[in-house]
């Protein structure tokens, strides 16, 4: 089990952790008993971990071992080594040639399982390109737009795809079920001990109650989490000035930014079903609704930057400036509202307001930039 599973008071024990944090100029890590946590530009984790490992960067590698969980997220990621418990991979072209003694959880642009990879337990793949080469020791579940499965797997396989092929090289032992518009292609050499079935019923997605929906929920949980960290590394590198006031206003003027972050909330898809109501204007709703998303996912962000700022504030007052160090706090930060979402009733009611704070706050540092006023600290 991922130590950070069982410790929802990790937001609490982020300022403890200063002793043993280190930095380089476009990276920062940190431990947290035998925990690692490495985020930055382009991050390499080398050298063995006790415990759980944390990374986030443009460009994530793992070529070491890991004792616990690996979790790494990035536009770019590669898994080598070895990880003896659960592996969590989320990118844009993610790579695993790594042993993982449990679980993979893998989801990107592409995904390819390399034949070097050993997964002993049962893996989850899902992007728009999927390939498997590597063994699977359990169950493998695939999905995306084009899947190929050309390795071995100890147990049963399911796919969604609109495109399925089985490459010489595949051993399924069990059996292949599928969902898809189009048969599967099936090379002579492939074997498939448990034969072929097609789920019944047309091809419309993925049903959130069966196994599919559930693991599909994962991944998208996953994908959020990886795209708002991507964004919010992405906006600290290239706007670290206006991010920082952005998140200092949720301290400063919480209550004004709770309150804009309503009416934000509230007036913005108003607006916009009024422009639908006239033709000229749908062009213009359609613009709003689309800005609207991108609105609330700045808003969370915002929110999860002011407290990784204030946390790195606390801890390291010197680095509250260094771009590493405030990427490695945000995904501190991300990890922590998870968490606390997980508090029946009360988190996901404190997560709420701090989306409003976030929500209202960016709007103010937008507004405060327009009108040439200074944020108050």
């Amino acid at each position: 089990m991922m130590t950070l599973r069982v410790a929802p008071f990790l937001l609490a024990t982020l300022v403890s952790m200063a002793p043993g944090l280190a930095a380089a100029a476009d990276e920062a890590s940190g431990s947290l008993g035998g925990d690692r946590f490495l985020a930055g530009d382009n991050v390499a984790l080398t050298e063995q971990v006790d415990g759980d490992a944390f990374v986030a960067g443009g460009r994530s590698e793992i070529d070491g071992r890991v004792d616990g969980d690996a979790v790494v997220t990035g536009g770019t990621v590669d898994v080598r080594g070895e990880v003896s418990e659960d592996l969590y991979a989320a990118g844009g072209d993610v790579r695993i040639e790594a042993a993982v003694r449990g679980n993979a959880r893998v989801a990107g642009g592409t995904v390819f399982l390399e034949r070097s990879a050993d997964i002993s337990g049962n893996a989850t793949l899902a992007g728009g390109n999927v390939e498997q080469r590597g063994r699977v020791g359990g169950d493998l579940q695939a999905f995306g737009g084009r899947v190929r499965l050309d390795g071995e797997v100890g147990g049963d396989v399911e796919v969604a795809s609109e495109d399925i092929r089985i490459g010489p090289a595949a051993r399924i032992a069990g059996r292949l079920t599928y969902r898809s518009p189009n048969p599967p292609v099936v090379a002579a050499d492939a074997v498939i001990a448990g034969g072929i079935e097609k789920r019944h019923g047309e091809w419309r997605g993925v049903n959130p109650e069966s196994g599919f929906g559930r693991v599909a929920a994962g991944i998208f949980r996953t994908l959020w989490f990886t795209g708002v960290l991507l964004i919010g590394a992405l906006l600290v590198a290239l706007f670290p000035q206006f991010t920082r006031e952005a998140a200092a206003n949720v301290r400063s003027d919480t209550l004004a930014s709770v309150g804009l972050g309503i009416a934000l909330l509230v007036a913005v898809p108003v607006v916009a079903l009024m422009l639908f109501v006239t033709i000229i204007g749908i062009p213009l709703g359609f613009a709003a609704l689309l800005g609207y998303g991108l609105l609330l996912m700045l808003g969370y962000l915002t929110a999860a930057l002011a407290v990784g700022d204030l946390a790195l504030a606390r801890t390291r007052p010197a680095d509250s400036t260094s771009i590493g160090w405030r990427i490695l706090f945000l995904l501190l930060a991300l990890i922590a509202l998870a968490l606390v979402r997980l508090v029946p009733w009360v988190g996901d009611t404190v997560v709420f307001l701090l989306f409003l704070a976030g929500l209202g706050a960016i709007a103010l540092r937008s507004l405060r930039g327009y009108r040439g006023e200074m944020t108050p600290g």
